[in-house]
């Protein structure tokens, strides 16, 4: 890894090779001159009046001024190098330049690496990763400081504890996991062994919208791109049961680290022996194959890529080719991928159901789960989430079972209640949060419980675009339920480039739209089942379409939804 590594969004430092034991090291790096470098130039490209105010003024004379302030006084500097004289004479705005300074420093995303090793613990990875960070963090505050009160003459009164080092940590460790050819790229790259994050974590992204489907070719990927190892780190997660290998490119580490909201980590005992299930490269420089998957059915390997451009710079794209991975090896298993949400609900009087909505992205599905959990809370107990977004169906003694695949929800901020994601602001990562379609990553579960095999109690297909007071129907006849569940009707809220009444294949564009006819006899046979069983199939209308509805819609489905659930369980 290099010592340093800066762009304009973001800075690399690798605490293994720069020199952070001090501040003197600090303020006399490199590094620090790239980022003083960097800064000036952005300064004078846009003909900001503190540059107009620092003519004759060098880089190596403010870079100069900065290493003798961390030691001297303000006026002592100008009697020991009168060099500097130019730039000492303007005090105040040598102030306010130095303010900016370093809220440039602040807004740049800033991730740290430390090289991990195979014998250590994961309290060892953990007390690394603490260290390097609180005292990488604890240094750049008192570099700023001092420097700040020196070029004032008086102290700060009221000091800040600001998150001024990094946002994030990572623990690496180089793995390889194959001999093939094919994968030699692959090999030795450094993966993730464990992710300390400084809450609040945010992320700028320059897309925020995902749009397309993804595509099936039938050429290994992996034989015609190129993969500089130098310039990715793997993160191994867990998607369902499914071992996951996800490859990032520096430039979208960002969103790699936002997966540790989303999905539960691999730990190394998981994966040290054995291939990943799906293989994902997010990243890559060429465009040939950007947004595909290829089914390496010798290897038993599903690889996913997509390329490095703006429109991709979107975490929609991270966690969707994971799920579409998943849900393709998921139907060539015979198991039925469900886009929906499901929770299981414990009532106060000791019975439990578990409730599924289908429905495809902003048919208001969760919203709608989550109404249900503030209007019901003088009859449930407890609400569990067993999935969010995507499950999984799956026949086990002639019934229909459900598991879930990611431990945290993807939301937009617009269809929570007023400002819950800010209650959880310690745990949550936040994505464009000025923007339209701002979104938010919030760890709702544990993995241990998606994971179980849990019955299907009701199901219902969420309709966001028909304004009724109905607030559920029922389907007698299971041919109404497989036309309306397979058309998948939805009107599109803003979250994906689609405009108004759309349809999407079992609501599902994610897999079950790639295989619709291996797809068609999993949805048939497992509705068979339902209907064998006598369980409650119906639509629920959330109204999260219609104008004016959009919070009192999914509490109005939530409330017959409650009726329902404790008169079944009375």
């Amino acid at each position: 890894m290099k010592r340093f590594h800066l762009t304009d969004r973001y800075a690399l430092i690798n605490f293994n090779a720069s020199l952070c034991d001090n501040e003197i090291q600090i303020v006399s790096s490199k590094s620090f001159e790239m980022v003083l470098a960097q800064y000036i130039r952005k300064l004078r490209s846009e003909k900001d009046i503190i540059m107009l105010q620092f003519k004759g003024v060098s880089i190596p004379m403010i870079h100069d001024a900065y290493k003798l302030l961390l030691i001297y006084d303000y006026l002592d500097i100008d009697k020991k190098n009168p060099a500097l004289t130019p730039l000492l004479n303007k005090r105040d705005a040598f102030y306010r330049f130095t303010e900016s300074f370093y809220d440039h420093w602040r807004k740049l995303e800033r991730f740290g690496m430390v090289l991990a090793n195979k014998r250590y613990t994961n309290q060892s990875h953990a007390n690394l990763l603490i260290n390097e960070s609180d005292q990488f963090n604890q240094r750049i505050l008192n570099l700023y400081r001092t420097i700040t009160q020196n070029i004032l003459g008086k102290q700060f009164y009221t000091l800040r504890q600001l998150p001024a080092g990094i946002n994030a940590n990572l623990a690496l460790m180089p793995h390889k996991f194959s001999d093939h050819p094919t994968y030699h790229n692959l090999q030795n790259v450094n993966y993730i062994q464990e992710i300390l994050t400084r809450p609040p974590f945010i992320i700028y992204s320059k897309s925020n919208k995902r749009e397309g489907l993804f595509r099936e070719v039938h050429e290994n990927p992996l034989d015609h791109i190129e993969i500089n190892k130098l310039h990715y780190i793997t993160y191994p997660i867990k998607v369902g049961k499914l071992i996951a290998f996800v490859y990032i490119h520096r430039d979208f580490l960002h969103h790699g680290i936002a997966l540790s909201n989303l999905f539960e980590p691999a730990s190394f005992k998981d994966y040290e022996h054995k291939k990943p299930d799906l293989l994902y490269i997010y990243g890559v420089r060429e465009n040939e194959f950007d947004c595909t998957y290829y089914k390496d059915l010798g290897e038993n390997i599903y690889i996913g890529v997509v390329s490095r451009s703006d429109k991709n710079d979107y975490f929609g794209y991270m966690k969707k080719m994971l799920l579409t991975l998943h849900n393709i090896h998921s139907i060539d298993h015979k198991n039925l991928p469900i886009h929906g949400a499901m929770v299981n609900i414990l009532l106060k009087n000791g019975k439990e159901k578990n409730v599924v909505v289908i429905g495809d992205s902003g048919a208001g599905k969760s919203e709608t789960l989550e109404a249900l959990r503030v209007i019901g809370r003088d009859y449930i107990k407890d609400m569990r989430v067993v999935f969010d977004d995507m499950g999984t169906f799956f026949i086990k003694n002639k019934k229909i079972y459900a598991r879930g695949t990611e431990t945290g929800a993807f939301v937009r901020l617009d269809d929570l209640d007023a400002g819950y994601a800010y209650q959880e602001m310690d745990r949550a990562i936040f994505f464009n949060p000025d923007q339209l379609n701002a979104r938010v990553i919030l760890p709702v579960s544990t993995y241990d419980f998606i994971i179980k095999d849990h019955s299907v109690d009701f199901l219902f297909y969420a309709n966001n675009y028909i304004d009724t007071n109905d607030g559920i129907t029922y389907f007698d006849d299971i041919n109404d339920a497989l036309k309306t569940f397979k058309e998948g009707k939805r009107f599109a809220k803003g979250t994906t480039a689609e405009i108004g009444l759309v349809k999407s294949y079992f609501a599902n564009p994610f897999g079950p739209v790639q295989q619709e006819q291996m797809c068609d006899l999993l949805i048939d046979n497992m509705f068979k089942i339902l209907y064998t069983h006598h369980i409650t199939v119906g639509e629920i209308y959330t109204r999260l379409a219609i104008k004016g509805k959009a919070m009192n819609g999914p509490q109005e489905a939530a409330k017959k939804l409650l009726q329902l659930i404790t008169k079944d369980a009375s």
